[in-house]
């Protein structure tokens, strides 16, 4: 369950990251006549899921060892959203990039088998 728990939370960061990026610049404040807040529905989108994964990771705070779960859901949602800006969003990744991508993909195979 504690997997399932943590796949469903690195899930919505990712998602709540990426809809936050592609709701581009939607979210606005005044005080002008009052307080008006004003967002875009996929912002909006991105904010709750990203607000759903918070709550989330209080259970897997609880759940799990904070030196084990930190690193790995971290590294874990890096290398997610580094391949959902590449693929959506067209970014760019130099060889720096591919080669901190690589240390954390060993960074958590490490952790996994150490964790055995």
């Amino acid at each position: 369950m504690k997997v399932v728990l943590t796949v469903i939370y690195v899930c919505l960061t990712t998602l709540g990251i990426f809809l936050m990026k592609l709701g581009g610049n939607s979210l606005s404040l005044s005080f002008q006549n009052g307080i008006q807040f004003k967002i875009g529905f996929i912002t909006l989108l991105g904010f709750l899921s990203y607000l759903f994964s918070f709550l989330l990771w209080q259970r897997l705070v609880i759940s799990f060892d904070l030196s084990y779960i930190v690193p790995i859901t971290t590294g874990i949602t890096q290398l997610v959203i580094l391949l959902l800006g590449i693929l959506f969003f067209k970014e760019q990744v130099n060889f720096i990039g591919i080669i901190g991508s690589l240390l954390v993909i060993l960074g958590i195979v490490l952790m996994a088998i150490g964790k055995r």
